[in-house]
């Protein structure tokens, strides 16, 4: 293969990307926030010098070849940022999930070899001392003044290695490896959906996970994004009012919020264009009711950590329907992404019938970290083995069932979870008052990207 040969076959590298994105239209706004005590914004030639200089100053850490660094954060532009950086220095890169526990944070540490924690500390300060023993801690701030004292960085030719760690509910956690491949796959993939080149983006989950990937494909299509500390549906109803965003990411408890607020019925939601939601288990019934509120706005998608974000998509014309079947199904399968759905045997199942959905292609993790028996498992035969049952109807239409490890046999016949919950939402005694469970029962997406 010539020297030309290869640099054709070059996988772009995601930072790249990010950076091109970025450069191509320096005077746009990139990220609306409030600072440490008023509103700031930053355009994108600001964000591109800062993760510039933040790769420097991360590279000057000194860490050994062996090394990662580790992030706390929570909704801020500096969570993008700082994984953007990692990846443009070639450094192993994890994310802490706010949500979690310092134990949780012991256990990951340890296990991705993290050897500096970066960390929000003006919201994390329990968990920051916890991780003193076992880490070097710099705090956020000041990697930031490092980071303006800092030239910015060269291009590294090292590909991006980001671990995202599953939630761990089949076993401890495991270390999804996600490469310059699986990254920019995403982006690309995420880059065909509804973005306009005036879209305001509002992002009030943290960036460090599912809503941090959603940017990527946001710039290359000039988006901004404007960023809450938390989910507050009166200020979400407020910013989409007086502050001109028109685009949000919701999970379904978060939709609901909305849907029930008071403030809803008077809200002037006219502006809004676009509500991508997922993550979580939709049930249909309030999937119209946002449709009624909303408009014709609502996408879901579907993905997990080992292929994230942009698996399968409903789009927004398959939201024009009142077919429950259709409204709690995961839609149809993405560009790229080669889907089928498997028995116990290896076999592809006729449609309509129960199996574990497996799907190939660049979006699909490069393994688990550490971890080469459950790698192999995970992948085997070029597959990825998602570990999600579900069924493909004739049309295409992809549902979800329930995880494979949940399954039960009664009567000699497989029973999923989901199948008593509806059945019990469908009972008289459950039919007088709305319910949990009638509100969370559908659209099932048990392994999707944790938040």
């Amino acid at each position: 293969m010539t020297q030309t040969d290869d640099a054709v076959h070059t996988p772009v590298r995601y930072a790249d990307l990010i950076l091109a994105a970025l450069d191509r239209r320096p005077d746009r706004a990139a990220f609306h926030w409030r600072g440490d005590s008023e509103p700031a914004v930053g355009s994108y030639a600001d964000v591109a010098s800062h993760i510039r200089r933040l790769s420097t100053a991360l590279s000057n850490l000194r860490l050994a070849r062996s090394d990662g660094i580790a992030l706390l954060a929570g909704p801020r532009p500096e969570a993008f940022m700082v994984m953007a950086a990692a990846c443009h220095a070639g450094i192993r890169y994890t994310a802490l999930h706010p949500m979690a526990t310092h134990v949780d944070d012991a256990f990951v540490l340890r296990d991705s070899g993290s050897a500096v924690l970066v960390v929000d500390d003006s919201r994390f300060d329990e968990r920051t001392n916890a991780a003193r023993d076992a880490v070097r801690v710099v705090p956020l701030r000041r990697l930031n003044d490092l980071s303006r004292d800092s030239a910015p960085s060269a291009n590294i030719s090292a590909d991006a290695t980001y671990l995202f760690y599953t939630g761990g509910t089949t076993g401890e956690p495991k270390g999804v490896i996600l490469r310059d491949r699986s990254l920019t796959a995403n982006a690309w993939a995420s880059s065909t959906w509804d973005w306009q080149h005036d879209t305001r983006f509002l992002i009030t989950t943290p960036m460090s996970h599912a809503a941090g990937l959603l940017v990527a494909p946001g710039l290359l299509h000039g988006a901004d994004f404007h960023i809450h500390d938390r989910f507050d549906p009166a200020r979400v109803l407020h910013a989409i009012e007086h502050d001109g965003v028109n685009t949000t990411f919701l999970v379904p408890t978060m939709l609901y919020s909305l849907l029930d607020h008071p403030e809803i019925a008077t809200a002037d939601l006219s502006g809004l264009r676009w509500i991508l939601y997922g993550a979580a288990p939709t049930a249909p019934s309030r999937i119209i009711e946002a449709r009624e509120r909303f408009g014709a706005v609502l996408t879901q998608h579907y993905g997990q950590a080992e292929a994230p974000n942009a698996l399968t998509t409903l789009d927004k014309y398959a939201h024009c329907t009142d077919d429950h079947s259709v409204l709690s199904s995961c839609g149809r399968v993405m560009p790229g992404v080669t889907l089928t759905i498997l028995d116990h045997d290896g076999n592809a199942v006729p449609p309509g019938m129960p199996g574990e959905l497996c799907v190939r292609g660049p979006l699909v993790m490069h393994g688990y970290w550490n971890k080469p028996d459950e790698t192999a498992a995970a992948l085997a035969g070029g597959w990825l083995h998602t570990g999600d049952v579900a069924t493909c109807d004739e049309n295409g239409l992809i549902s979800i069932v329930d995880r494979s490890k949940d399954m039960v046999i009664t009567g000699g016949f497989n029973v999923y979870p989901r199948e008593v919950e509806t059945a019990s939402v469908r009972t008289p005694a459950s039919s007088s008052a709305p319910s949990t469970a009638s509100r969370t029962n559908a659209g099932a997406r048990p392994s999707s990207l944790p938040l």
